[in-house]
């Protein structure tokens, strides 16, 4: 369980905000008040921290209430803030599998929005958790996902990249489909406890034809009729647009 300890206003409704976001119980307390048994984690301002008498807290400010209430949520489920090695795995797609592997075990997963959030997400997970070690595990498949998420990789971060074989990563568990968050997030998990071999080359964004084609169909089914060019689909595909402005540059250029 997590506790709530300040007398800062702002902080606490920013915290209380964000837990019930998460849907993560929690005591709001007074310094008067003893901790509950039950709670493992306290949150707290960096200014109160000192004030707060128990071996497990976390402080923070407003502009990152959100990492500290990811923290103390790994913390309260018993994980650890420091391992000697932190293993990225991910499942690249349009929407990418994410999961980190602890020394041996999964700390976090997620899902991300697209393959440039891998950005954000990691910088968050470094934030949260300190390490001597990462190394970044990618699938194989996934295309020009793929390619845009390496890219954003490269660019951003200096650890290790490994490329990892997909096969037999994607469950198919019990009867229908394993629904599309709950498959990445698994192939995530089991992309990062594969070997891999170490990316050594600069990555180029580059689509298919047939990736081209494919975001020129769904440019029509979106629109109802609108076959965006060639070009502008090449730049969907890269990223570089969505398919949303990518429609609307079309209808422009063809008034």
């Amino acid at each position: 369980m997590i506790a709530v300890l300040t007398e800062i206003p702002r902080l606490y409704y920013l915290f209380a905000k964000e837990l019930k976001r998460k849907k993560l119980e929690f005591y709001s307390l007074t310094f008067k008040e003893e901790i509950p048994g039950k709670v493992k984690v306290v949150l707290t301002s960096e200014s109160e921290a000192d004030k707060v008498n128990f071996p497990c807290v976390v402080a923070a400010t407003e502009k990152n209430v959100g990492i500290a209430v990811e923290k103390a949520y790994s913390l309260s489920r018993g994980f650890r803030e420091y391992y000697s090695e932190l293993i990225i795995g991910i499942d690249p797609g349009e929407k990418p599998g994410l999961a980190v592997v602890g020394d041996g075990s999964v700390v976090h997963v997620a899902r991300l929005n697209s393959p440039e959030a891998v950005k954000s997400a990691l910088e968050d997970i470094l934030r949260i958790y300190s390490c001597q070690k990462v190394r970044i595990k990618v699938g194989n498949g996934g295309g020009v996902f793929r390619l845009r998420l390496l890219k954003v990789l490269q660019e951003s971060f200096s650890f290790d990249i490994e490329i990892v074989n997909e096969h037999a990563t994607t469950p198919s568990l019990g009867r229908g489909d394993v629904q599309p968050s709950i498959r990445d997030i698994i192939a995530a998990i089991n992309i990062a406890l594969k070997q891999g071999r170490k990316l050594k080359e600069r990555v180029e964004i580059k689509a298919t034809l047939g990736e081209i084609k494919n975001i020129q169909r769904d440019s029509r089914q979106r629109s109802g009729n609108i076959t965006i060019s060639r070009a502008l689909a090449e730049r969907v595909a890269k990223g570089e647009l969505t398919m949303e402005r990518a429609i609307e540059l079309h209808i422009q250029r063809k008034s």
